[in-house]
């Protein structure tokens, strides 16, 4: 079964451990306490709270440890315990429900006949020879002097053995698949595939642009004579104000500027100035072509302009373009977006969490007010909107989770990461599908060191001369520089006998 050994340091506390068995890719777990120095998870709480995380994480755990007191706890609980981490290797070491205690036994009364004959046993006279008490006496000094000895030798020696491991830099930069219509149980390590959840918030803001269409405004009407002519015998008064047009599907409308009278007489004319309705080039017509009176006089009179009429102006004004429009359109939604992104990740985001800007998407429009419309005379153009938009939050952690996996597939046996020099980056969005699923980059890296593990080291030199355990530590581990080690008091040359006694630094 696959297993990941992840070792603890002597500043961890029950946070920072839970927090590296979140990373745990294996589904067996040792986790290996450091020797010497500050004790850690000597709580049986600690170790409480440690279990109920990995069985929340279904994982197998197992502690590398010789504290006494943290085997203790450990047992009770029902976590598996070894001092190596190859003692784990030799057994199964699958996890329990924590072990009751037995009742404490009872001493056994003793037999009164035993009593009694030991009694008997004993000599009645307790004294001995002069010589033979000297003999005694002398042997067991001899025999405390040795064992004393024996124990100074064993007890008092200390050694420090620091080490410099070879370290690495290892990256990766794996693509990832956020997906807002999966939970946490469709989660997927092995292709990148990570839950997220749709987040939205509500906007609204205005904005201006200058606009590019043209239009002919018209600036000055056009003027000319038109010539009247009696239908009638009879005099006739045509006063000023009098209109008179032409007879095209879109008329041209004038207005005569002065009054005038015909004669009574048929065929009878008079001239009278006349001045274009509108302004613009569309009065300036032929001559011949204002031919139709309005209103009581057309049945009495008739009219021609006999001249081209003239002066009827138009000037090019900025007037709104449908590209404009949606110009407007685009930049508004645009800093829309932006400011539901800075809302989101003050008031919507959990830890961890981020949003992609290119996932934010306006899902609705509440309302869409332009100041004009394509075709009007305007020098800029206004635009208010309120709109609801929508992006996908992504849990950092998951997809961190992701890469270190990838990076562990990097390392090789014998090596681990170490834990402080982890670096994670959000790369960039490679795309955003109809479901919303977001896909892109995200890259990691982490020093890589020889692993070294404490109570291999003490097994490995203890009771060695100074020279050969530096020399075993050498062919035993990649190191970047020798060996180092201080022994007290500092003439001795052997390593203690006692792991205990021997303290393992690591250094980097």
């Amino acid at each position: 079964m696959k297993e990941q050994i992840i070792q603890l340091e002597p500043h961890d506390d029950i946070d920072s451990v839970r927090d590296k068995l979140s990373w745990a890719r294996a589904p067996r777990v040792l986790l290996v306490f450091p020797r010497g120095g500050q004790r850690i998870l000597a709580s049986r709480l600690d170790l409480v709270l440690l279990q109920r995380e990995a069985t929340r994480r279904r994982i197998d755990l197992a502690l590398i440890t010789g504290d006494p007191l943290v085997i203790e706890n450990a047992r009770d609980l029902g976590i598996a315990t070894f001092r190596t981490v190859e003692d784990s290797h030799k057994t199964f070491w699958r996890t329990a429900q924590a072990q009751l205690k037995l009742p404490e036994e009872r001493p056994t009364p003793l037999d009164p006949e035993l009593v009694e004959a030991g009694t008997r046993l004993r000599p009645a006279d307790d004294t001995l020879p002069e010589g033979l008490r000297r003999a005694l006496t002398t042997t067991v000094f001899s025999l405390t002097v040795l064992i004393l000895a024996g124990l100074a030798v064993m007890l008092l020696p200390g050694a420090t053995v620091t080490l410099s491991p070879a370290t690495d830099q290892v990256t990766v930069s794996t693509t990832i698949i956020a997906d807002p219509n999966i939970s946490v149980e469709d989660m997927d390590v092995a292709t990148g595939l990570i839950p997220a959840r749709m987040v939205g918030v509500e906007v609204e803001g205005s904005t201006s642009v200058e606009t590019t269409g043209t239009l002919l405004m018209p600036s000055q009407k056009a003027r000319g004579v038109v010539l009247f002519t009696n239908r009638i015998p009879d005099q006739v008064n045509i006063p000023a104000g009098t209109v008179v047009r032409t007879s095209a599907a879109r008329p041209v409308r004038f207005v005569t500027l002065a009054d005038v009278t015909l004669p009574g007489q048929i065929g009878e004319t008079v001239e009278a100035p006349a001045e274009a309705i509108e302004a613009g080039f569309e009065g300036n017509v032929p001559a011949g072509r204002i031919n139709q009176v309005e209103g009581p006089l057309s049945s009495r009179v008739a009219v021609v302009n006999p001249e081209p009429t003239q002066g009827g102006l138009a000037d090019e004004v900025r007037a709104v373009s449908a590209d404009d429009m949606e110009r407007a359109r685009a930049l508004l939604r645009q800093q829309l977006q932006q400011r539901a992104f800075a809302e989101m990740e003050t008031r919507l985001l959990e830890d961890f969490e981020f949003v992609p800007l290119e996932s934010l998407n306006v899902v609705l429009v509440y309302s869409e007010t332009f100041s004009a419309y394509e075709g009007q005379a305007a020098e800029r153009l206004n635009l208010a909107m309120r709109v609801v938009v929508q992006g996908v939050a992504i849990d950092e952690r998951l997809a961190r989770q992701v890469v270190y996996d990838r990076l562990a597939d990097k390392v090789g046996s014998g090596f681990q990461i170490g834990a402080d020099s982890l670096v994670f980056r959000q790369g960039e969005v490679i795309g955003i599908d109809d479901e919303r699923r977001v896909t892109f980059i995200m890259q990691g890296a982490g020093d890589v060191h020889t692993a070294i593990n404490a109570a291999d080291v003490q097994q490995l030199v203890r009771a060695r001369r100074l020279s050969e355990a530096a020399s075993r530590l050498e062919n035993r581990f990649l190191l970047t520089a020798p060996p180092r080690i201080d022994v007290s008091p500092g003439f001795w040359p052997w390593m203690p006998v006692l792991p205990m006694r021997i303290t393992v630094e690591v250094e980097g």
